[in-house]
């Protein structure tokens, strides 16, 4: 405890660390654009002397190379005046918002919503009504059969009887080898499925 006390004198990186300074904000209008200390030189140096095509792109000659990295920091030191001159990175608050936040893009995952809870209220029927004319699947949209909805919707209740009767079994001290059977309830699947008939041959 008295070592974390001194943490100011001994490891003053330490310090920093935990009172949240492990981040890195670089337009200061836009607090949720942090990013951690490791990936700034990406965001800065990186971005400012970034090619199209990158390196492969820009040249393949090594002479060309070599004095494209050799004046690298001049020229992004003055690109990145140009861009605080311009208030690209700057002020500017403009530039700094999140995309997700603008009005035009809340009104159009708003009328989105409302389009989607229209579509199931009115023109589907509603999978997650409280009492649902019938049983749907969601992903295809097939209405079950009443074999289909009986079993699927007494599933559970149909699993318990069988435990209990192979706990049962159990407790008696007979049938310990013999076979679980399946219950075989119908689901979705069994709706599309078809049935192919077998036809004999005549040999002449």
């Amino acid at each position: 405890m008295q070592q974390m006390t001194q943490l100011h004198e001994t490891c003053p990186s330490v310090r920093h660390f935990n009172q949240g300074y492990f981040s890195v904000q670089l337009r200061p209008g836009n607090p949720f654009a942090r990013i951690a200390v490791d990936q700034t030189t990406e965001e800065t140096v990186n971005k400012d002397t970034q090619t199209a095509g990158g390196t492969r792109g820009f040249s393949l000659r090594q002479g060309a190379v070599s004095q494209y990295y050799l004046t690298a920091d001049n020229r992004a030191a003055a690109l990145r005046q140009l861009r605080e001159t311009i208030l690209v990175n700057g002020s500017d608050t403009s530039h700094a918002k999140h995309p997700d936040l603008s009005t035009s893009r809340i009104k159009r995952d708003e009328s989105g919503v409302t389009a989607i809870c229209d579509l199931l209220e009115n023109d589907w029927t509603n999978p997650f009504a409280d009492d649902p004319s019938c049983l749907l699947s969601i992903s295809t949209g097939a209405a079950a059969r009443e074999d289909v909805s009986n079993d699927l919707l007494n599933a559970l209740q149909k699993g318990e009887a069988a435990y209990q009767s192979f706990q049962k079994r159990l407790k008696e001290g007979t049938g310990f080898y013999d076979t679980v059977k399946k219950l075989n309830l119908k689901t979705f699947g069994k709706i599309k499925q078809k049935v192919v008939k077998a036809t004999k041959r005549r040999s002449s």
